[in-house]
């Protein structure tokens, strides 16, 4: 009974942001000219977060006497613990597209609070896969160390080791870039200099899994910055392998993340550590578009663990990208026997049946997850667009509206929202958000399909003809 009272408390709450019944406060973020209001109850901020029960006792009234609030604080300054954790997820699971597009401002701005460990996980495992998105970008650079050394740190970095030193030596020389071109020219100073700018680094690399080629064409020019001890026993290794007593620090091998399924006698808990980590690679594979590698790894996590919830909707929504369609229904059905209430599954469900155009179905499982979370842009945006499959216009507008107010530059919804102004014979609007969806995705096929129709309709034929050519 109790359960059922505080789903349905929350469900009310959660009404209040929809209706805003009696609000006293209301929250402005952003910058001119991107600015978003939030209307809020004071009480509810005062009991769930210590930053807003200080800053409310100093904001200033309005003549209304409703406070106004202008801020850009990040959500991890509320002290918020659940909403920080609820974000991370939300950005994993909803939007995809735009993790990749940011990736750079997301792995840096990630590594740099410690209350961000999903993101901090979910980059781990991209640029661990991925190395060079990082290594070959032009930020690498101005790579902060502390960036650098998480970097340098990840066991299952899937680059050659002599690589690794190869960037590592180029990032140090930048923190000097006074240092001469030619090592050969170098000074005692520019040896120290260089040594300062690495000496948290040059720990975590490999060294005894460098090759001897390497080592004498990349490593030996530099080995004034090693520790005398280290470069001797380096020397060791190589001249006699099988003689050799190493007093340095020997780090293990990086991991080959060319994961095989187990083998019986491997412990249970070794099965759930590669479970996981097939499982967690293969949600990172999915968010960064690699359908097939993401494929690979969650058939393996199932493999071991074949009811495994997260496991199965993942999959199911990587088949729904991969337009299988009836891969993804089945893999989304048993996850929902497993969790019927997860909105993760249900709106991925949804957006499934919708292809499937079974549209009641659809909208019966996008209603039901926007009953749980009734701010979900990705659930809007698609009930959105059943509404418009069944000719209910209006009941679209309103739901793609309210996705836009949460993702403002979604190009899906955008194109939604396009086609139905289209349907409605408002010609001009839809002209409007089709121009803004082609200026974040310009090859979308479907976009220019339907801003080529509208052209036509507005009988400017050109333009027409030259989305339609562009479409093809």
């Amino acid at each position: 009974m109790s359960a059922k009272f505080f789903e349905e408390l929350s469900s009310n709450l959660n009404q209040l942001l929809i209706d805003s019944d009696e609000y006293n406060v209301i929250i402005i973020v952003g910058q001119a000219p991107d600015i978003h209001t939030f209307k809020a109850h004071s009480i509810i901020l005062n009991s769930r977060c210590f930053y807003f029960k200080d800053k409310l006792r100093t904001i200033t009234y309005n003549d209304n006497n409703i406070y106004l609030w202008w801020h850009n604080l990040a959500s991890n300054g509320f002290g918020l613990k659940e909403l920080i954790k609820h974000i991370q997820l939300f950005l994993l699971e909803n939007n995809a597209s735009w993790l990749r597009l940011n990736f750079s401002d997301i792995y840096q701005i990630s590594l740099m609070d410690d209350n961000l460990k999903n993101l901090q996980q979910f980059c781990a495992y991209i640029i661990a896969k991925q190395p060079s998105i990082i290594f070959d970008s032009e930020e690498f650079l101005t790579l902060t160390e502390n960036i650098l050394i998480f970097i340098l740190k990840l066991d299952n970095l899937q680059m050659d080791e002599g690589k690794i030193w190869d960037y590592t030596i180029n990032w140090g020389i930048a923190q000097n870039p006074y240092l001469p071109p030619n090592p050969d020219q170098w000074s005692d100073e520019h040896f120290l200099a260089l040594k300062s700018s690495l000496q948290n680094c040059l720990p975590l690399i490999r060294y005894f899994q460098i090759s001897g080629e390497d080592i004498f064409e990349k490593v030996r020019p530099y080995q004034k910055i090693l520790d005398q001890t280290l470069w001797a026993d380096i020397m060791l290794k190589f001249m006699v392998p099988n003689q050799a007593i190493i007093t340095s620090n020997v780090l293990p091998p990086r991991k080959n993340l060319t994961t095989t399924l187990p083998l019986r006698d491997i412990t249970d808990k070794s099965i759930t550590e590669i479970e996981s980590e097939l499982r967690k690679s293969g949600e990172a594979y999915r968010v960064m578009g690699k359908y097939e590698e993401s494929l690979i790894d969650l058939t393996k996590s199932l493999e071991i663990e074949a009811n495994n919830a997260n496991a199965l909707r993942y999959r199911g929504a990587t088949y729904l990208a991969m337009d299988r369609y009836e891969e993804s229904l089945a893999d989304l059905n048993k996850s929902l026997e497993i969790e019927p209430d997860n909105v993760f599954a249900l709106k991925y469900r949804g957006a499934t049946y919708r292809m499937l155009r079974r549209y009641e179905e659809s909208l019966a499982d996008l209603n039901k997850a926007l009953g749980i979370e009734p701010i979900d842009g990705f659930a809007l945006r698609y009930r959105g667009d059943i509404y418009r499959l069944m000719d209910k216009f209006k009941e679209s507008l309103k739901d793609l509206n309210k996705s836009l107010e949460i993702e403002p530059d979604n190009a899906i919804t955008l194109n939604f929202r396009g086609i139905t102004y289209y349907r409605m014979g408002r010609y001009e609007k839809s002209i409007s958000d089709l121009n803004k969806s082609l200026k974040i995705e310009p090859n979308d096929a479907f976009a220019l399909k339907v801003r080529g129709d509208t052209y036509r309709m507005m009988c400017r034929y050109e333009e027409s003809l030259a989305d339609f050519n562009q479409s093809l």
